[in-house]
């Protein structure tokens, strides 16, 4: 993301773009309160104001102020950041006359916000190219469209509106014969498969995306699936073969210096050491990822990592850098509603005030967390959840009836996924409870 100062000019620069009818002077006064919406959104679109919603309006109004100070001194367009330039230069296409243009500046914009999980505005964006592509009956960018809308929707936790998505992509992009476009979705499908529990379409998707990259060469694309493949294997407890997939990708990406899914890799090896109780191992893997993300100025898989760091030192008793961790990752999904990770981040909450022998306020935690799990549809979170919130009740010898009903229905759920492994042992756990 681009530094305050760069954004500042980059408001200037682009919101006195005449198609836009934002002529801003002296801050957002300037701007006839009819449109004031419009160029807070507009402000929004730059990633400037966060995706949660329309920000403070003093302080829009005060940033609005010196950016146009910063402006005034015309900086040139070169002295910016590269992704600044970029970003220019794609609004100011999206406010060209041609069709064609326009496309491909939404195009560039979609990238640019997903990239910074900026998930509204791209949401807008692609929406804009979709109704474009229809007027021109242009199925390869109606079919970007519907892939970006499934990125946006999957990162939300919205499934089912993301499954709908991707396979309206992939329907699209098999009839304009882009076989990248084809290969790209199938291992996008298997992330929602995946996600929504159903194990044997993922495995499918993910087959078929890894064999559509070895027949168009691209190595990249197959370490990815193969990559999301071994989390699939890891759930279904078939540890030995996940690791080795992983290890194995991880290498790859190494190798080509993409650092951003190196990071990812790293923290599905953490996830993996983490179903087996190597917490400690685990935890390493979990800091490698955070510093890249920290470098890469990755938001999304900083904050899912932060929330499994914090797991882990709270596990190992390290209960001052489990509360950082899951404190630091809440202050990230503050921006989101992604129920997956809050349900994570509370289970972290009880477990701390549970080993704190802060009792009551941890089995409030717990209950939270299974609430938020049940609301995200993610299975092996939903079992997580309920595994903490039983282990604590039978450790607490507080409520025996109550734990063996959670840890059943945790069973159940890993039994569901086809993680038979965990489930046998949750099911000793509870008979010896």
């Amino acid at each position: 993301m681009a530094s305050r100062k760069e954004l500042e000019i980059l408001i200037f620069y682009v919101l006195g773009e005449g198609n836009r009818q934002l002529q801003i002077k002296s801050g957002l006064d300037a701007v006839p309160k009819e449109q004031r919406t419009a160029a807070l959104m507009g402000l929004q679109d730059l990633g400037w104001i966060g995706y949660g919603g329309i920000a403070d309006f003093e302080g829009s109004y005060s940033l609005t102020q010196e950016g146009a100070r910063i402006a005034s001194e015309k900086p040139t367009l070169n002295s910016l950041d590269k992704r600044v330039q970029e970003h220019i230069e794609a609004i100011r296409q999206v406010d060209e006359a041609s069709n064609g243009i326009r496309k491909e500046g939404l195009k560039r914009l979609i990238l640019n916000a997903c990239s910074m999980g900026n998930w509204d505005s791209a949401h807008v964006n692609c929406f804009e190219l979709k109704k474009l592509a229809s007027r021109n009956k242009d199925v390869e960018s109606a079919a970007f469209a519907a892939f970006n809308i499934g990125r946006v929707e999957a990162a939300q936790n919205r499934w089912d509106e993301a499954l709908e998505s991707y396979l309206e992509a992939l329907e699209k992009y098999m009839e304009s014969g882009n076989r990248k476009g084809v290969c790209d979705t199938n291992r996008q499908l298997g992330i929602v498969y995946g996600n929504k529990g159903d194990h044997a379409s993922a495995h499918r998707c993910f087959e078929t995306s890894i064999s559509m990259a070895r027949t168009i060469g691209d190595r990249e694309a197959e370490a990815k699936a193969k990559a999301n493949l071994a989390i699939i294997l890891d759930l279904e407890g078939r540890t030995d073969e996940a690791e080795i997939a992983s290890t194995d990708c991880l290498a790859y990406f190494s190798e080509v210096g993409d650092d951003l899914t190196c990071s990812k890799i790293a923290n599905n090896l953490g996830v993996l050491n983490l179903s087996r109780e190597r917490f400690d191992v685990a935890a390493e893997y979990f800091d490698k990822t955070i510093m890249a993300s920290r470098s890469t100025r990755d938001r999304t898989v900083l904050g899912a990592t932060l929330i499994n760091a914090g797991y882990c030192y709270a596990r190992i008793g390290d209960i001052a850098r489990g509360m950082a961790n899951t404190d630091e990752a809440m202050s990230i999904l503050r921006e989101t509603t992604n129920q997956n990770y809050l349900a994570l981040a509370y289970r972290n909450y009880g477990l701390i005030e549970f080993r704190c022998h802060h009792t009551e306020k941890a089995y409030d935690w717990f209950e939270k967390s299974i609430r938020a799990a049940k609301a995200s549809s993610v299975e092996d979170t939903y079992a997580a959840c309920c595994y903490e919130y039983g282990t604590a009740l039978i450790l607490s010898m507080a409520n025996l009836k109550l734990a063996k009903r959670l840890l059943k229905k945790s069973s159940a759920a890993y039994r569901h996924i086809g993680n038979v492994e965990r489930a046998r042992v949750i099911e000793t756990r509870a008979a010896a409870a």
